[in-house]
C-alpha cells in the first residue's frame, strides 16, 4: 500500500509539473507574439514618419496581408489589395503633410490575442505640427493574423480616439 501511495504521488507531481511547464511555455509564446505585434506597429509608425519626411513609402517590412478589409468612418467595408492599401496610405500621408503635420506617434497601442494566430489591436495616434502642437488624434482598431512571414494587418476600422478599446484588466 505504501508503494502504491508513492507511485500515485509521483505520477500526480509529474502531471502537475508538466502542466506548469506547458502554462509557462504558453505565457512565453503569448509575450513573444505581443512583442512581435508591437514591432508591427513600430514599423507602421516608422513608415508613416519616413514618408512625411522623405515622401517615400517604404514597402519593407510589409504591414498588410494580401487582402485588407478597410472599414471607414461612414461604415463602408472595402476589401483591397495590400498594393492599393499602400497607395491609399501615400495619398493620406500626402494630405496630412499638406496640412502641416510633421510627425505621427502612438499615444496607445493595446493588443489582445484572440487565438494562436489572431489578434486585435486598438490604437490611438497623435499627429503633430512642426511647432510640436497637436494637430489631432485618431483611433483605429485592427485585426491581425499570424502568417508564415509573421504578424500582419488583415483588417482595420477608423474611429474616434475615445472609442479605442482598452484591453488592460480593470484594477
Amino acid at each position: 500500500m505504501n508503494m502504491l501511495k508513492k507511485i500515485t504521488l509521483t505520477i500526480t507531481l509529474m502531471v502537475l509539473s508538466g502542466n506548469l511547464l506547458a502554462a509557462n511555455d504558453e505565457k512565453q509564446q503569448m509575450n513573444s507574439d505581443k512583442a512581435q505585434i508591437a514591432q508591427v506597429f513600430e514599423n507602421y509608425m516608422s513608415k508613416y514618419n519616413h514618408f512625411i519626411n522623405k515622401q517615400e513609402l517604404k514597402l519593407s517590412p510589409a504591414l498588410y496581408s494580401e487582402q485588407v478589409m478597410l472599414i471607414s468612418g461612414n461604415g463602408k467595408a472595402t476589401s483591397i489589395t495590400s498594393e492599393k492599401m499602400n497607395k491609399g496610405v501615400t495619398g493620406f500621408l500626402t494630405q496630412l503633410k499638406a496640412k502641416g503635420v510633421s510627425k505621427v506617434a502612438w499615444e496607445t497601442v493595446e493588443v489582445k490575442l484572440l487565438a494562436d494566430n489572431i489578434a486585435l489591436a486598438s490604437n490611438i495616434a497623435v499627429r503633430y505640427l512642426a511647432n510640436g502642437e497637436v494637430y489631432d488624434r485618431a483611433g483605429a482598431t485592427y485585426f491581425l493574423n499570424k502568417a508564415a512571414t509573421g504578424w500582419e494587418i488583415s483588417a482595420f476600422a477608423l474611429h474616434a480616439p475615445d472609442n479605442a478599446i482598452n484591453f488592460s484588466p480593470a484594477i
